[in-house]
């Protein structure tokens, strides 16, 4: 309860929240900000410095206690009271609720696995603070400070205008705040939204960021065979994703599973590094992730049976070629051949999300098997698609190295990575302009080779530039530019005629 007042409208809020909850059996214990004695003021210059007093202490131990955490407070000047600032500033400290990476240029929330709701008094009308004023106060505490600390779903319920309520309408409000108390018997999950966050975490375990590359990709080798503006028409085009889709899916999940050691020990883990820590963070466990991969491989499977009735391509290059791709998505992580362990991981991913997936397009549509396509598209999208694969393992690469995997930022370090991915790229630029001006069937139209060749040589810049300047292992953001550089080797290809491969 966060009212600096004791008799106030908020007290009663609170007074009927807790009694309904008590009713449901539902453990709670109760802060009232206003009885408690702490300095809200930050005195140090470093935080932790600056002693909890008892009653400080005592709130830590509780929501560290706590699955699920109401604040009751009004909305005074568009945000929370000062108590509840200067109890947040105090209480939230580095250690309990966020921790900062050892490189210093991020942080991760420790409070995860807990929800909250916010139950705010108002004098302006709701939709005004909602619609037009965008929920200022709100959106800072639930995305800025409880997001921040890893605290999720965040619920709010707003009340008001309450200066003018009549008795009539305050009951109804005191009604509504003891009835979120009431639908805790089910969890600090209800409804819609438990299905919303299950369906969250697991497509944060796809990790579906790197699914578009392989999708353009494959559709740059079918368009090779059928235009462009009639694949989408095709059931074997559908159903031959569908399968390298699950593939995909097996891959990453395996992959989550058998790293798992490595992604515990990961400091630096990102958007594209460190697996999707559905595992790390207790979201999904393991046998979780085996029935996920157990349906992947069912439905990938049902796939590709549908595929063969559609394609028109031979049913054994169909099976043999998707029986390859499975191998290698599987043998990446998984023992025996476990290919990231052994130096191969990186060459792995490059091959299979280049010219493997190109060539799956070309045979799916009833092309053939390593036809000229598959070295025009396939080739230089491999040295395209290296520099990122080979810098993902910059942020990973002292976890990597403590849990045996033998990734190229292992085996040579940091700078030689940034030489070997300023090289690919290079390589990737001087075999579309060979291919261009080559009498080998494929051109490159001017305005992609120019985008390209300009994308390509900022890159290489930043490359260089990151060399010399090996300060952070977090790269986020060259790592996107190095996988934006992949579109335009595969983006063109789309447009077969362009090419004059078909």
């Amino acid at each position: 309860m966060g009212h600096p007042r004791r008799d106030s409208f908020c007290s009663v809020l609170a007074a009927a929240y807790r009694q309904r909850a008590l009713d449901c059996d539902i453990d709670l214990r109760e802060l009232v900000l206003a009885d408690l004695e702490f300095d809200p003021h930050v005195r140090e210059a470093v935080i932790l410095e600056q002693a909890l007093e008892p009653d400080l202490m005592r709130a830590r131990e509780w929501i560290d206690w706590a699955d699920h955490i109401t604040f009751i407070y009004p909305i005074w000047w568009g945000t929370m009271p000062a108590l509840l600032k200067g109890f947040l500033d105090r209480i939230l400290l580095p250690g309990f609720a966020f921790a900062e990476r050892i490189s210093g240029d991020s942080y991760e929330g420790l409070l995860k696995g807990k929800s909250a709701q916010l139950i705010t008094t108002m004098d302006t009308p709701p939709w005004v603070v909602k619609y037009l004023l965008r929920s200022p106060g709100h959106r800072a505490f639930s995305i800025a400070t409880l997001g921040f600390c890893g605290i999720a779903p965040i619920r709010i319920l707003m009340l008001g205008p309450v200066k003018h309520a009549s008795p009539d309408t305050r009951l109804k409000w005191t009604d509504q705040a003891a009835h979120e108390a009431e639908l805790l018997k089910t969890g600090r999950l209800q409804g819609i939204e438990a299905t919303r966050h299950r369906f969250a975490i697991w497509v944060q375990a796809l990790r579906l960021q790197f699914y578009p590359m392989t999708w353009i990709a494959y559709t740059a080798g079918a368009c090779q065979v059928i235009p462009l503006a009639a694949l989408w028409r095709e059931p074997a085009y559908w159903w031959g994703y569908a399968v390298l889709f699950f593939i995909e899916v097996i891959t990453v999940l395996l992959n989550e599973i058998h790293d798992y050691e490595s992604d515990r020990q990961n400091l630096h883990h990102g958007p594209f590094t460190g697996g999707s820590r559905v595992l790390v963070d207790g979201l999904l466990n393991f046998r979780q992730l085996r029935l996920g991969v157990m349906t992947a491989g069912i439905l990938g499977f049902i796939s590709l049976v549908l595929l063969q009735i559609y394609s028109p391509a031979a049913t054994g290059a169909n099976v043999l070629l998707v029986f390859v791709a499975l191998l290698l998505g599987i043998g990446y992580t998984v023992p025996p051949a476990k290919l990231c362990h052994r130096g191969f991981g990186e060459v792995t991913v490059a091959f299979t999300h280049s010219m493997m997936v190109v060539q799956c397009g070309l045979l799916f549509m009833g092309g053939g098997l390593l036809a000229s396509a598959v070295w025009v598209i396939g080739l230089p999208l491999f040295f395209a698609v290296f520099p990122s694969i080979i810098l993902s393992g910059i942020p990973d690469r002292r976890s990597d190295e403590a849990s045996g995997k033998l990734t190229l930022a292992v085996r040579f370090g940091n700078r030689t990575t940034h030489l070997i991915a300023i090289f690919s790229t290079l390589v990737a630029m001087l075999v579309i302009v060979a291919l261009h001006y080559s009498p080998f069937p494929g051109r490159w139209p001017l305005i992609t080779m120019t985008g390209m060749l300009l994308h390509g040589m900022i890159l290489i810049v930043w490359l260089c530039w990151s060399r010399g300047h090996d300060r952070s292992p977090r790269i986020d953001g060259l790592m996107a530019f190095a996988l934006t550089f992949i579109l335009w080797f595969a983006v063109s290809p789309l447009f077969g005629s362009q090419l004059n491969l078909r």
